[in-house]
C-alpha cells in the first residue's frame, strides 16, 4: 500500500476518531444528565423512542449509502448523478418513515406523552436521516474531516440545547423538540459544506436510475435492517413488556456499552474505501491486512470488556447513582456484546468488500432470529437482564459465523492470530491484577491506572506481531 494512502487512513482515522470520541461523549453526557435529572422512567421513554423511531427510519437508507460510496470511491465521475438523485430519494423515504412511526405509535395506545416524545424524536430523526443525502460524499472522499465537523456539531447541539430544556424545566418533552432544532441546523451546514467543498447540489430524478439503485443496494439494505432491528428491538419489546422504569435500568447500562462501539466505527469508515480497492489487487496482501487488523481490534476489546467486567457497579453508581444501582449486571453481560461487535464488524466488512454482501445479509438476518427468539424467551422472566443476554447471543453468533466464513472464502488462518492473543491475554491479566489490588479506589484512578498497566505491559511484551507499538501504522496498514 502506498505511503499517500497510508497517510489518508492515519488522517482520516485520526480526524475522525476524535471527533466520535468527542461526539459520542456529547450524546453519553446527555443521555447521563437526562437520567439523573429525571429517573429511569423518562430515560425509559427517550431510549423507547430513539429505538422506535430507529427501526422505522431503517427504510431511509436501504443500503444506499455503502452502494453510493463504494461507486464514486471508484469512479468520481459518478458524484453528480448520485449526489443529484439520492437527495430527492432519501428526503421521500425519509417522509414515509416518519409517516409510519407517526400512524402506528398513535394505533399502539400508549399514553400521550410517549406518544408525543416518539412522533418529536421522529421529526429529529427524519432531518438527520437527511442530512445523510449528502454526507456520504466526505466517505467517498475520503475527506472524512467534514463528516468530523458535521458530527461534533450535532452531538454538541444536542447537548447544549438538551440540558437548557431540562434547565427550563420542559421535560423530556423539551429533548425532542432541542433535536429537532438541531436537525434543521445539519441539513443546512451538509447542504452548505457539500455544495461548496466537493460538488454542486443539483436535484435529479431518474427514475430508472433510482429503480436499478434501489435493486442493487437489496442486500444491503437487508444487512443494515436486520443489524439495525437486533440492535433495538430490545428496548421496544423491553419496553412492550415490562415499561418504561426496566427500559430506563437496561439503556442506562447498555448505552454505555454501545458508545464503545465507536472504535470499531471508526475503523471501518476509514479504511472501507480502501479494502474495496485493496480486495481486487491481491488475496495475500488482503489476508495480511486482516489479520494485523483482527489483532489490533482484538487489544482494545479484551482489555475493555474484562476491565469493565470487573468495574461495572462502581462505573453505573459514577455516572447515573444509587437509583440505577441495579444495571450493573446489565453492563458485565452487554459489553462482551461489544466486544463481538468489535470483530465481527472487520470482517463483515471484509465481506461486502469482497461482493460477498448477500452472505452478510443472511448472517444478519440468522441473527435477528437468534435475538428475538432469546428476547422473547427470557424478558418476561429476565426483565433488563434478558434483553442484555439476547445482545450477547447475537454478537456471539454473528462473529461465528462471519468468521466461519472468511475463513472458507479466503483460507484464513485464524491460529495466525494466536501469537498475538497470548500477548494481549497476558497483558490483560496484569491489568486485571491491578484492578483487584485497587478496587477500593475512585473508579477513575482505576481505569487511568489500569489502562496504564495494560498498556505498558503489552508494550513490554512489543506489542503485537513483535511491533513496537510506536509504529501502530504498521498495524493498522498490514505493511512489514
Amino acid at each position: 500500500m502506498s505511503h499517500s494512502k497510508a497517510f489518508v487512513i492515519f488522517k482520516n482515522s485520526g480526524t475522525l476518531g476524535i471527533s466520535t470520541f468527542v461526539g459520542k461523549i456529547f450524546y453519553l453526557l446527555l443521555f447521563i444528565i437526562i437520567g439523573r435529572y429525571l429517573g429511569p422512567s423518562d430515560l425509559g421513554k427517550f431510549s423507547f423512542a430513539m429505538s422506535f423511531a430507529a427501526i422505522f427510519f431503517l427504510v431511509n437508507d436501504l443500503g444506499i449509502r455503502i452502494l453510493a460510496v463504494r461507486e464514486v470511491s471508484q469512479d468520481k465521475n459518478m458524484t453528480g448523478k448520485y449526489l443529484g438523485n439520492l437527495v430527492l430519494l432519501k428526503l421521500f423515504l425519509a417522509a414515509l418513515a416518519f409517516i409510519g412511526v407517526f400512524s402506528v405509535i398513535n394505533l399502539m395506545g400508549y399514553p400521550k406523552e410517549t406518544v408525543t416524545i416518539v412522533t418529536l424524536i421522529a421529526l429529529a430523526s427524519l432531518l438527520i436521516h437527511f442530512s445523510t443525502s449528502f454526507r456520504w460524499i466526505f466517505q467517498a472522499y475520503q475527506k472524512l474531516e467534514y463528516e468530523s465537523l458535521v458530527g461534533v456539531i450535532q452531538d454538541l447541539g444536542n447537548l447544549i440545547l438538551g440540558c437548557l430544556a431540562l434547565i427550563l424545566n420542559i421535560g423530556i418533552l423539551g429533548i425532542g423538540y432541542s433535536q429537532i432544532a438541531v436537525g434543521i441546523l445539519i441539513v443546512l451546514l451538509s447542504w452548505f459544506i457539500v455544495d461548496r467543498k466537493f460538488h454542486r447540489v443539483k436535484i435529479e430524478m431518474d427514475l430508472t436510475f433510482c429503480k436499478d439503485l434501489l435493486k442493487e443496494s437489496v442486500p444491503f439494505a437487508l444487512m443494515l435492517v436486520f443489524a439495525t432491528l437486533y440492535l433495538n428491538a430490545d428496548t421496544v419489546l423491553l419496553s412492550f413488556f415490562k415499561g418504561d422504569h426496566s427500559v430506563g435500568l437496561y439503556n442506562a447500562a447498555n448505552r454505555l456499552a454501545l458508545a464503545l462501539r465507536m472504535v470499531p466505527a471508526v475503523f471501518i469508515s476509514a479504511f472501507f474505501p480502501i479494502v474495496s480497492e485493496l480486495s481486487k489487487v491481491s488475496k495475500v496482501e488482503l489476508n495480511t491486512f486482516l489479520e494485523k487488523s483482527l489483532a489490533f481490534m482484538i487489544s482494545l476489546a479484551l482489555p475493555l470488556s474484562l476491565g469493565t467486567t470487573l468495574l461495572s457497579k462502581k462505573i453505573i453508581l459514577f455516572f447515573y447513582g444509587q437509583k440505577f444501582a441495579s444495571s450493573y449486571s446489565v453492563l458485565q453481560i452487554a459489553i462482551w456484546g461489544t466486544f463481538c461487535m468489535f470483530l465481527s464488524v472487520v470482517l463483515g466488512y471484509t465481506l461486502i468488500s469482497l461482493g460477498k454482501q448477500k452472505i452478510y445479509t443472511q448472517i444478519t438476518g440468522l441473527g435477528l432470529g437468534v435475538n428475538l427468539v432469546i428476547n422473547f424467551s427470557l424478558i418476561p422472566k429476565l426483565a433488563q437482564v434478558g434483553s442484555s443476554l439476547a445482545i450477547f447471543g447475537t454478537e456471539f453468533f454473528v462473529l461465528g459465523a462471519v468468521s466461519y466464513s472468511i475463513v472458507k472464502l479466503l483460507d484464513f488462518k485464524i491460529k495466525a492470530l494466536l501469537p498475538s492473543i497470548l500477548k494481549i491475554i497476558a497483558a490483560s491479566l496484569i491489568m486485571m491484577g491491578v484492578l483487584y489490588v485497587t478496587e477500593n479506589f475512585h473508579v477513575l484512578f482505576c481505569v487511568g491506572l489500569g489502562g496504564i498497566s495494560y498498556f505498558a505491559a503489552l508494550f513490554s511484551f512489543k506489542g503485537i506481531y513483535g511491533y513496537n507499538l510506536y509504529r501502530v501504522k504498521d498495524l493498522i496498514l498490514a505493511r512489514l
